[in-house]
Parts: C-alpha cells; sequence; structure tokens
C-alpha cells in the first residue's frame, strides 16, 4: 500500500509543486508591477498638487492673519468710549473678521472634499485588494481540503525515505510561509479598509459641520449688515438733532445775552443796600442750595452730539423743592419763565454784578422788589431737556460771565 502510493505521487508531486512555485513566482511579479504602475501613475498627481498645496496653505495663512489682526483692532476698540461712530467701526471690523472666516470655510470645505475624494479612492483600492487576498485565501482552503483530513501533514506522511522527508518538510515550509504571507496581507487590506472608511465617516460629519457653520456666519453677517444700516440711520438722525440741539443751546446763550444786556442798561450800579456791594464777599458767599456740582463752569464737550458748548455757570445736584436762597443782597429785575431755562430770577447787587438762578419750580420773588441776603427765591426744579432737579447759577461781572465757584466758599 505505501509502495503504491509512493509510485503513484512520484515525478506528478514534484511537478506540480514546481507549477505552484511557478504561479506564486507569476503573482508576486504582477503584484510587484501592479505597485509599480500605481505608484509611477500616483506620482505625476503627487508633483502637479504640491504647488497648489502650497499656494492653498500660503492663502489660509494669510487669511488666518487678517482674522487675528482685525480681532486685535476690536480688543483695542473696545476699551475706548463707545461713541455711536466707535460701534459703527467696530460693526465694520466684526463684519470683516465673519467674512474672512467665511473664505476660511470655504477653503477648509474645499480641502475637505479632495480629502474625502482621495479617500474613496483608496477605499476602493483598499477594497480591490481585499477582494483580491480573499479570493487567494479561499483558494488555499480549496488547496487545503484537497489535501484530505491531514493537510499538508499528508506530505510529510507519504515521503519514503529521510532524503523525501526533507524534501517534504521544506516544501511544506514554503507553503506555509506563503498563507502566512497571503493571510497578513488579507489583514493589512482589511484593516486599510476599516481605517478608509472610518476617515471618510469623520470627513463627511466634518464636512456637514463646516455647512452648518457656514450658513451660522451667513446668517450673522446679515444680522450685522442689517444692525450697520440701523446704526448709520440713527447716526444721521444723530447728526441732523446734534445741529438743531447745537443751534438750540446757541440760541439759547444768544437769549440770556440779550436779555442781561437790555437789564445792564436799565441798571443803576447802586447797590441794593448800605453796604460796600458783593464784591468784597468774592470767596466767602454762601451756595444758593447745598448739593453736588454736576455742571462745571467753562467749555464742554457734549457728551451726545460731540460738539463742544460753553456753560457760564454751574449746576448743582439738589433734591427737587429745595428751598434756593439769593447769596447776597440785591434787586430782582428778572423773576419769570424764560425759554430754555425754565423759572428764572436775577438779582441786580450793583457795581456790575448780577446772579442768576435758573431751573426753579416756583418763584418767591417779583421783579422790582428788594431780596435780603439768604431770602428764599423758589425751589429747584428739573430744567428744560434735563433728567435731573437741581439749580443752575450764575454770576456776571460787567457783561461777562465769572465762575460762580470762585465767589462761594
Amino acid at each position: 500500500m505505501v509502495t503504491g502510493a509512493r509510485r503513484v505521487t512520484g515525478a506528478e508531486r514534484v511537478t506540480g509543486a514546481q507549477r505552484e512555485t511557478g504561479a506564486g513566482r507569476t503573482r508576486r511579479a504582477a503584484g510587484l508591477v501592479l505597485a509599480a504602475s500605481v505608484f509611477f501613475a500616483a506620482s505625476p498627481a503627487a508633483q502637479t498638487t504640491a504647488p497648489a498645496d502650497t499656494q492653498g496653505a500660503t492663502d489660509l495663512a494669510r487669511i488666518r492673519a487678517r482674522i487675528a489682526a482685525l480681532q486685535g483692532r476690536l480688543s483695542e476698540s473696545e476699551k475706548t468710549v463707545a461713541t455711536l461712530s466707535e460701534e459703527i467701526r467696530r460693526l465694520d471690523w466684526k463684519l470683516e473678521i465673519a467674512q474672512q472666516e467665511t473664505r476660511l470655510l470655504a477653503a477648509r470645505r474645499e480641502e475637505l472634499t479632495r480629502d474625502l475624494a482621495a479617500t474613496r479612492a483608496q477605499r476602493v483600492f483598499a477594497g480591490a485588494a481585499s477582494g483580491r487576498s480573499s479570493r487567494a485565501l479561499l483558494s488555499r482552503a480549496r488547496v487545503l481540503h484537497r489535501f484530505g483530513r491531514y493537510g499538508y501533514l499528508r506530505v510529510l506522511l507519504e515521503a519514503g525515505d529521510a532524503r523525501g522527508f526533507l524534501q517534504a518538510v521544506e516544501r511544506l515550509d514554503a507553503l506555509a510561509r506563503r498563507d502566512g504571507r497571503l493571510l497578513a496581507a488579507h489583514r493589512g487590506a482589511q484593516q486599510r479598509l476599516e481605517e478608509d472608511l472610518a476617515r471618510e465617516e469623520a470627513l463627511k460629519a466634518e464636512l456637514d459641520q463646516n455647512w452648518g457653520r457656514s450658513r451660522r456666519e451667513t446668517l450673522a453677517m446679515s444680522r450685522m449688515r442689517s444692525a450697520r444700516e440701523a446704526l448709520l440711520s440713527r447716526e444721521r438722525r444723530d447728526a441732523v438733532t446734534g445741529k438743531e440741539e447745537v443751534h438750540a443751546l446757541s440760541d439759547k446763550a444768544d437769549r440770556l445775552e440779550r436779555l442781561l444786556n437790555t437789564l445792564s442798561r436799565q441798571s443803576s450800579g447802586e447797590t441794593a443796600d448800605a453796604s460796600s456791594g458783593i464784591r468784597p464777599w468774592k470767596g466767602v458767599l454762601d451756595w444758593p442750595a447745598k448739593g453736588a456740582v454736576m455742571e462745571t463752569f467753562g467749555r464742554h464737550r457734549h457728551p451726545k452730539f460731540d460738539a463742544w458748548t460753553i456753560s457760564n455757570g454751574i449746576a448743582v445736584s439738589t433734591p427737587a423743592g429745595t428751598p434756593v436762597r439769593a447769596v447776597y443782597a440785591g434787586k430782582a429785575v428778572y423773576a419769570q419763565w424764560l425759554a430754555e431755562y425754565g423759572n428764572l430770577v436775577i438779582l441786580d447787587h450793583g457795581d456790575g454784578i448780577f446772579t442768576l438762578y435758573a431751573w426753579l419750580q416756583n418763584v418767591a420773588v417779583s421783579a422790582g422788589s428788594v431780596v435780603p441776603a439768604r431770602t428764599t427765591l423758589g425751589t429747584s426744579g428739573t430744567g428744560p431737556g434735563r433728567g435731573e432737579p437741581g439749580v443752575y447759577f450764575e454770576i456776571r461781572d460787567r457783561q461777562r460771565a465769572s465762575d460762580p465757584v470762585a465767589w462761594l466758599r
């Protein structure tokens, strides 16, 4: 039985192994040719896309640098006073930042699209490699099935002598190595396929997030453009209102100047009592009402209209209804309403000096009456266009406005 089996498998077995070895060389050669063709086919594309990738990276770096510069300006701007023009300037910077970020998102979206296409191509290649390795493993499994119950061990069992046994061991080693390579190649192809699938899913998710963020940036830009138009309209309205307000302030000052000129011409220059007048008491007079100074004497920039105005007196903050008293004895030469000043009392102290008390809720003296020092002239109220109650106080020395603080103690 053994001799018969050896006679049947002699030359045929050697010839089969040679055929198998030749087929293996052919497949390996084909694999090398395929790898080489893939490499040389990919090389021109890599050489072509390299400059494009470099240019894209340069563009992205330039966009990011522009965004960083705008954010720096915005941060510095937020430290300044938030005027309307500054708000418009900040909004312009925010709008440009949003535009640059939209460009950045578009560039990233193009990059993701290219990566997704390349990953899909790699996945197709990995799938083909996995299919080839699967077919090769299936072919080897069929060969083992034909060997029967003992598989490759049958080759050893059929060896008739020591020399044949050693040859069989060499053949088994070669077959085992070949099967190991096939299995490793299959596992590698499967791993690459899984990695490509995972990368493709991640790229799709990032691409969806990119689209979502791009839509949000577009909506934000639309809102900022609307806000900018609203601010510009408000700036135009405020400019018109500011001009009207400045004109009103100028008219207010001119109206009071005309009234004081008239009163000065009508004044006799004599004091209301037998004293030497108010001038020697400069610096020691009592305040017309106790309170904090909320508007000082001199030149001021209007907080709302960004225009310079002149205040010829001071404004003292007091609760509404606080008594307002004469700082020195004098003659009441005006005691009624005056536009932009409300209820106004003007006292003539002689020697060209007048004191003015405005924003009064009511007037307690009448024009032509002599008013002793510390007499209540009225109570404090809220002046026209003002939001806080108080009293407005001026001192005129020979038609020139004088700082009241210099006269009070």
